[in-house]
């Protein structure tokens, strides 16, 4: 794998996974999660004011509740489960991706900064832009800056080194996300054919 990301050989439905986005928006707004930090800072020094974002699988006790999509939240975690919001595309991306969890779509406004931290080496994320814009970077020590579009390409991300993002354009970047085990990045890899 690239250093820092890799896009894989599948593509998916750009226009099914904006439908997919709008109906979350509509149709399960209970469902989303917003920051509610008193400060644009959260924990790390990252400008989280306005980002929002649903957890299609949710390692919370009470499914109903909603999940931040960071695994940030202090309560006590189950293993990943279903909510309501894996339908759809959703369910046909865990239903090709059987290794796949901690599906979440996340929504960083202008502004929003992650700033450079690591994830867990066990894991490595697939990121489907959903919207963007060319000014919204996933970034990468110490300067390397990519913009992923949203064409219906998956991206996989190296997560076990220093990255983040940084959206300093005009509109929001979207994108749909999920985790893979480390040792099934070659399977990841071995698939040629669209998705969906």
């Amino acid at each position: 794998m690239n250093r820092d990301l890799r896009v894989l050989k599948p593509r998916i439905d750009i226009n099914e996974l904006r439908n997919f986005f709008i109906s979350l928006q509509h149709d399960h707004k209970d469902m989303m999660w917003a920051w509610e930090g008193n400060e644009e800072q959260g924990v790390g020094g990252h400008k989280l004011k306005g980002v929002t974002g649903w957890a299609l699988q949710s390692n919370l006790e009470d499914l109903t509740k909603p999940c931040p999509p960071y695994n940030i939240t202090k309560e006590e975690k189950q293993e990943y489960r279903d909510t309501k919001c894996m339908f759809g595309l959703a369910k046909k991306l865990q239903e090709k991706f059987p290794f796949a969890h901690q599906f979440s779509i996340s929504v960083h406004p202008p502004g929003a900064l992650i700033n450079f931290h690591k994830d867990t080496d066990d894991y490595l994320k697939v990121h489907i832009p959903i919207l963007t814009n060319k000014k919204a970077y996933f970034t990468f020590e110490p300067n390397r800056k990519y913009v992923l579009p949203a064409d219906g390409h998956m991206t996989l991300i190296n997560t076990s080194i220093p990255h983040g993002t940084h959206n300093e354009g005009e509109t929001d970047r979207v994108h749909l996300f999920f985790k893979i085990p480390k040792d099934k990045e070659m399977e990841l890899l071995k698939y040629k054919e669209d998705i969906l």
